[in-house]
């Protein structure tokens, strides 16, 4: 996936296949996901924003340096605001690497697969680890790219909540 070539061509696919992503009811445009039955993340389908409310995305992958320590940083939020919808994407492919990687990271919140970089797409997200704030309308109030710490983060989702 580091090929700038395969990571076009999977940025072109992941436009083309966006909209088989989206919700069904044509009044929202949130993407939906099925996330994975791994330690922390319960499965079943979750949306990247539920209707109303804000939610930060991250963006990751378990091949990228700065991914694992903002694993550490991204506990500290969960458990500073546990109700915040916060849901950890990754590009990958093999769902067992991620599997992996949430478990021997502690991750305790939804994760998701995004192979076909739709939800990458639709955020403008090219490099990892990115974080995009979302407010409850849907939109974007923060980008980060590169580690944040959980201060920083936690003081984004204050201002967007409140």
């Amino acid at each position: 996936m580091n090929d700038p070539s395969r990571r076009a061509v999977l940025l072109a696919a992941g436009a083309a296949s966006a909209s088989g992503c989206l919700g069904d009811d044509g009044s929202d445009d949130t993407l939906t996901f099925s996330a994975f039955d791994a330690a922390g993340s319960d499965g079943g389908t979750v949306p990247e924003r539920p209707p109303g409310e804000p939610a930060l995305l991250d963006f990751f992958a378990t091949w990228c340096p700065p991914c694992r320590p903002q694993m550490d940083e991204l506990a500290r939020v969960h458990e500073a605001r546990p109700s915040f919808h916060l849901v950890s994407i990754s590009w990958e492919d093999d769902p067992d690497a991620i599997r992996t990687f949430w478990r021997d990271h502690d991750g305790d919140w939804p994760v998701v697969r995004d192979p076909d970089l739709a939800a990458a797409e639709a955020h403008g997200v090219d490099r990892l680890p990115t974080k995009v704030l979302l407010d409850d309308d849907g939109d974007e109030r923060w980008r980060h790219v590169g580690l944040a710490t959980a201060e920083q983060i936690l003081e984004e989702i204050a201002a967007v909540s409140a």
